[in-house]
């Protein structure tokens, strides 16, 4: 799928969806606000206009107190308010208790003058006819039967201002209307600027410059965390490669030893006529340079499928106690042979949620390490705790061995890192035991470490999680923890 450039834009780019929804929402709130200003304003007028009216059906029946007036009082009174108010273009209309029409003025309309009066039972309301509003008041006359006063007016000017209203309104709608999608467009290229800079830069990313990172500019917004996060994540991806690129570097310096030692005893074998012994030395040393270069191409392949994410726990516990016993039993002949004396101590079967064959490998890994580098009459102890059944599982290998000077310790677990081969007694090692004994046991969510001194032995502690994640953690020992076995 080809990406489109930031600087294009099309319908589907962030800007235009952006600018879309900002447009959008505006007009939203501007045509709401423009009916709720209008249905105010009309609500105020129409109540502005009915206080007016119903105060001036008020003066007319205060007017008509005296109980000398009479039905001719009250048109008189109503006469002179339609004098008053006739350049407002008010009008009144006096009706019997039957609705018989007693007397209008001249610009009252006969549509109000036909109307029947409403709810008589009530002293006032107010009624709104098509294009009229007027307010009826009840007059009481004493022992007359009650009059009933209209004083009303055209809604023609009401409406003529709600309509301006509405019209200035329309106006500034459309102005903002025609600028939102301008001014959204301008704020939206400004907002997804920085992003065009990531994915420009992201554009520009290549395996081979794994230096390039995301620019941060310092906002400290969600846009510079998006940076934070993706350039932690290219450290990390640099970083991987970087080793990679080592470790292929390393296994194809520590293939080419063996190949080079091959070839040059095939080619000196072949360079003239020998004996059968000569022959016979240069198969044994080609045989043992073939089995050393087949342990390293077997370290290599467990590595490669150790060193991944961890895996989900196994279904059911493994006596981890009968899988180190089995182990020693392996390397007792190769102890034994060398005067070094192999326990295993447990108090109490061991169970953790492991994979036995590769915790085979582990536990084979760290003896192997721990017999080569222990000089005879030394001592290997495979100590194995568990407070209880559920409980986090300890496993520590310790030897009495010849340890590991200080400023190795922290590269042991290094692929292909070999302390100083003065130590070693002519043992020969890949550099590969414990970098696969630390990526399966991470595979398994643990942790493994390792704590040495020259002279006095080597311990490694590998804590493997309980069933709910959580891991132990042992005191320091009385006695310095040595583990040998560096070389592997």
């Amino acid at each position: 799928m080809r990406w489109l450039s930031p600087e294009q834009v099309t319908w589907t780019s962030l800007r235009v969806h952006l600018t879309l929804w900002n447009t959008l929402v505006s007009l939203l709130i501007v045509g709401s606000c423009v009916a709720a200003a209008r249905l105010a304003v009309r609500s105020a007028l129409y109540h502005e206009a009915d206080s007016t009216l119903r105060a001036e059906c008020t003066e007319v029946v205060l007017a008509s107190e005296d109980p000398r007036d009479d039905t001719q009082s009250v048109v008189d009174v109503l006469r002179r308010k339609a004098a008053s108010h006739e350049h407002r273009g008010w009008f009144s209309h006096l009706l019997s208790e039957d609705g018989m029409t007693i007397w209008r003025s001249s610009r009252c309309p006969d549509v109000v003058a036909s109307f029947p009066p409403q709810r008589k039972d009530r002293l006032e309301n107010i009624v709104q006819l098509p294009g009229y509003r007027y307010v009826r008041h009840r007059i009481d006359l004493g022992s007359s039967p009650p009059l009933h006063v209209r004083i009303g007016t055209s809604t023609a000017g009401l409406d003529a201002a709600v309509q301006s209203l509405t019209r200035s309104l329309t106006a500034v709608g459309l102005g903002m209307a025609i600028l939102t999608p301008l001014i959204g467009y301008w704020m939206a290229v400004r907002a997804t600027r920085p992003v065009a800079e990531i994915l420009r830069t992201a554009d520009s990313l290549r395996p081979t410059r794994l230096g390039d990172r995301l620019p941060i500019r310092g906002a400290r917004d969600e846009l510079d965390q998006l940076s934070v996060t993706i350039n932690r994540l290219l450290d990390q991806v640099a970083d991987h490669v970087d080793r990679q690129r080592q470790f292929l570097a390393d296994a194809a310096h520590e293939l080419r030893g063996p190949l080079a030692a091959i070839r040059s005893s095939l080619e000196v074998a072949v360079s003239r006529e020998r004996t059968a012994g000569a022959y016979r030395n240069t198969i044994d040393d080609v045989l043992e340079e073939t089995a050393h270069l087949a342990k390293l191409a077997n370290d290599l392949l467990l590595l490669a499928e150790s060193d991944g994410e961890p895996t989900g726990e196994p279904a059911a516990g493994v006596e981890l106690t009968r899988i180190a016993r089995q182990t020693v039993d392996m390397f007792t002949g190769v102890a034994e042979e060398r005067g070094i004396d192999v326990q295993v101590v447990t108090a109490q079967p061991v169970l953790a949620r492991v994979d036995a064959g590769q915790f085979r490998q582990v536990i084979g890994n760290l003896l192997d390490n721990a017999i080569r580098f222990t000089p005879a009459g030394g001592n290997v102890r495979i100590a194995l705790a568990q407070a209880a059944n559920g409980s986090p599982v300890v496993l520590q290998v310790r030897d009495t061995g010849v340890g590991i000077p200080t400023a190795d310790v922290p590269r042991v677990f290094d692929r292909f890192f070999k302390a100083d081969q003065a130590r070693t007694r002519g043992e020969r090692g890949g550099g590969l035991g414990l970098p696969i004994c630390r990526a399966i046991v991470a595979r398994h969510g643990g942790t493994i470490s390792l704590a040495s001194e020259q002279g006095r032995g080597t311990v490694v502690t590998v804590h493997l999680p309980a069933a709910d994640g959580g891991l132990l953690t042992l005191a320091e020992p009385s006695q310095p923890a040595h583990f040998a076995g560096i070389a592997s």
